[in-house]
């Protein structure tokens, strides 16, 4: 408010009876006088072009007609509050095109005090309004941001973080502002990419990275940030701001998808290896088998090809494990073993990989050892233990004990598995002298991906023992360890009643054939060979040819003369599946076993469609002969002069 004392404009001539004249604010746009009721006595001539009249057309007319009647009303209140009180008020006020105005309404006095004229003032502030408001937008913006915000002086300390950063780090703003912004960068690591942020900003550039960061509760995370400096006119850099955006889950994630891409790279690789492998291994178990049952007993050579079939035999059970790795291997028929050869087969295949500090105990306390389950699974779920458990003792050494003990009901170890209801099981003890697992870590060692190795450690063993332990056998794990004191991984498992019936069933002989005509159709020269002649031994006869397309003629030689076709899955320029149907156009009721060593393909769905069995390789000369009188059983009812065997 102007010193009245000074001089009015000279558009501003007191009226009669006005003692005290007051001067107009230099900062204000427009200026008027008025009587009480609203009767302009003189205004400049900007407020009269303003309200679009001439200024000799502004005088004498009452200002409360030339508004909307809202606005009308609320300015006449003002007046009259003023007139009234004798005291100046200031209110903002906004015109019809949007402008915000600061208004002083001020009593201009007469005689004897009282308020003769009202003296009002007008300054559009719309600029600095607007300006207002966008700094308040922006500051509410900047708090509210999902990202943490960090604006650093030229100097490079601290003068403002927002609320995600606080959220982010757990340092409040109170606790870093004014504070070097190195001290956000902790260790030789994070302060290297302090240096190359520094060095990006000192060439005038910004830096786009991400970095770690060591928050107030000493955690690590990842931070991708982006950090820019602040330009004012002429370019001057007036300070930076970086932009923090917490990516350690993604960063996991995207962890987690790498190792998904290589297992997936290792699946397909697995089955390409296991399809040339069994078909290796075919031919040597059956040229195996085919020796033994043409030896006399007694004959020094049975000993050596009873090797090379338990070698054989091992090889394919590897390969299984390869397949069951990949997780697209065709799943296993569960079946009645004893986890006593299981841990043996595993110690074998141990102790070759094991360095000599570390030696490996079999403590089998209990016969009753018995599981219905998948062999191969099981020899997952021990070999996966046993790798941990030497790698806890690869610096110092010690022994891996593999045990088991009989835990039925009542028994004292059950005591640890409180929750389980199995009757009869069998507890499997993996157990190590290495370096312990702390604490912290025991609540974590089955998530999936979570290891403790800095390098070779996918985090899926022990996630794979939990899955096929509880989720496809209904059993438990329970795990005891401390700092320096190895670990203990027990194992529960449900207990099969006997053996016996399976052991009756492992001794029963092979199904022989009687003369029917069998198809064979398989592309590897040795195994094709070895496959005709244990089928000959079996009593069937044998049409053996090379490929799909050999095979087509061989059968339309033979007409309706075929009692099955036995055929590869995987072969140059036609499918297993693909010959079979051609066939049957011909011969609709045809019996046909598939076999493969690994295929995709091959799922319960399409072997119901084609009406077609399945045999896995590398097979023997009983699962073969078992299979192909299968098949030939199950088509008798559809094939007039079908064999019977």
């Amino acid at each position: 408010m102007q010193d009245a004392t000074r001089r009015a404009p000279d558009w501003f001539l007191p009226a009669d009876g006005i003692t005290a004249v007051p001067t107009l604010d230099p900062a204000s746009n427009y200026a008027m006088l008025i009587d009480p009721d609203g009767t302009v006595l003189a205004a400049d001539a900007a407020l009269a072009s303003r309200l679009g009249l001439a200024h000799g057309e502004l005088v004498g007319r009452c200002i409360f007609d030339l508004f909307a009647p809202g606005a009308a009303t609320l300015r006449r209140a003002v007046a009259e509050d003023v007139a009234r009180l004798g005291l100046p008020r200031s209110y903002q006020d906004r015109s019809s095109s949007g402008h915000v105005l600061d208004v002083l309404v001020q009593p201009v006095l007469g005689a004897g005090g009282a308020v003769r004229a009202l003296a009002v003032f007008v300054c559009d502030v719309t600029g600095h309004w607007r300006l207002a408001h966008d700094r308040v937008r922006l500051s509410a913006a900047l708090e509210q941001a999902v990202e943490a915000v960090i604006l650093i002086e030229n100097d490079f300390t601290i003068g403002y973080v927002n609320q995600a950063f606080e959220a982010m780090t757990g340092y409040s703003f109170r606790e870093v502002r004014g504070k070097p912004v190195a001290l956000l960068y902790q260790g030789s690591h994070q302060q290297a990419a302090y240096t190359e942020i520094r060095a990006a900003l000192d060439e005038g550039d910004a830096w786009t990275g991400r970095t770690f960061h060591t928050v107030k509760d000493g955690r690590m995370i990842r931070v991708e940030k982006t950090v820019s400096p602040i330009r004012g006119r002429g370019g001057v850099v007036l300070g930076f701001v970086s932009v923090w955006r917490d990516v350690t889950r993604v960063v996991e994630l995207e962890r987690q998808l790498r190792q998904a891409q290589k297992m997936e790279a290792i699946a397909t690789l697995a089955g390409g290896i296991a399809h040339d492998f069994n078909n290796i291994l075919g031919p040597i178990i059956l040229h195996a088998e085919l020796g033994l049952a043409r030896l006399p007993e007694g004959d020094p050579v049975r000993a050596g090809l009873g090797e090379i079939l338990g070698a054989a035999h091992r090889a394919g059970a590897l390969v299984g494990q390869i397949l069951a790795l990949s997780r697209r291997g065709e799943a296993e028929e569960p079946s009645v073993f004893g986890l006593a050869g299981i841990l043996r087969e595993c110690e074998n295949f141990l102790r070759p990989s094991l360095p000599a500090t570390i030696a490996i105990r079999l403590d089998l306390r209990t016969p009753d050892d018995a599981v219905l389950a998948d062999p191969t699974q099981i020899h997952q779920v021990v070999m996966n233990l046993a790798t941990n458990a030497a790698y806890a003792m690869r610096r110092a050494g010690g022994t891996l004990t593999l045990a088991l003990e009989a835990a039925d009901r009542g028994a004292p170890c059950r005591a640890m598995f409180p929750e389980a209801e199995m009757e009869l099981a069998v507890m499997l003890t993996v157990r190590d002298t290495g370096e312990g697992i702390p604490p912290e870590r025991l609540e974590r060692i089955f998530d999936p991906f979570f290891t403790t190795r800095q390098r070779g450690g996918t985090g899926l063993g022990l996630t794979v023992v939990h899955g096929i332990v509880v989720g496809r056998l209904g059993g438990a794990v329970q795990v005891r360890s401390s700092p320096g004191a190895g670990a203990a991984f027990h194992v529960l498992l449900p207990r099969a009643e006997t053996r016996r019936d399976a052991a009756r069933a492992g001794a029963a002989e092979t199904p022989v054939g009687g003369g029917e005509l069998i198809l064979l159709v398989e592309d590897e020269a040795p195994l094709r060979q070895s496959t005709a002649m244990v089928l000959q031994g079996l009593g069937y006869r044998v049409e053996a040819c090379a490929g799909p397309a050999e095979a087509l003629e061989c059968f339309a030689a033979g007409g309706a003369g075929f009692a099955l076709v036995l055929a590869d899955v995987t072969m140059p320029g036609m499918t297993g599946t693909a010959l079979i149907r051609r066939l049957r156009q011909d011969d609709p009721g045809l019996p046909a076993l598939l076999v493969s060593g690994y295929s995709e393909i091959v799922t319960p769905e399409l072997l119901r469609e084609l009406g077609a069995d399945y045999l896995r390789k590398p097979f023997t000369t009983r699962s073969l002969g078992t299979a192909v009188r299968r098949t030939l059983g199950r088509s008798r009812s559809r094939r007039e002069g079908g064999g019977d065997g």
